[in-house]
């Protein structure tokens, strides 16, 4: 039986710290962490993108061990990586909505033109 990342659903239960204590999932945070530092290290540094996926894992805990169980820690770290990557990118795209005050204030200043 084969484990499909689409069948995973959360289940809303909270957050479960004791999923940390597990090496493999400490190992694979690192390593997700250190990609994302590495591929958007402008504006993520390692330190946040650890955190965040900790976060991940900790929420979702019945799934990370489901897929340790399952499949190992290679599809932990590609699930880790879709779901902070969606988190991230998510943030990205509303910040980039949003108008700063310098850009807003210089459009208000050209209206008065």
């Amino acid at each position: 039986m084969s484990l499909d990342l689409a069948d995973l659903r959360s289940t809303g239960a909270g957050v479960d710290w004791s999923v940390l204590a597990e090496p493999q999932v400490d190992s694979v945070a690192k390593a997700v962490a250190r990609g994302f530092a590495r591929d958007y290290g402008l504006t993520l540094e390692y330190d946040d993108a650890f955190q965040e996926a900790v976060l991940v894992c900790a929420e979702r805990a019945t799934d990370v061990r489901r897929i340790l169980a399952d499949s190992g820690p290679g599809l932990l770290h590609r699930w880790v990586s879709q779901r902070l990557r969606d988190r991230w990118l998510t943030e990205a795209r509303h910040r980039t909505a949003h108008t700063s005050y310098e850009a807003a204030q210089q459009a208000a200043g050209a209206g008065d033109r």
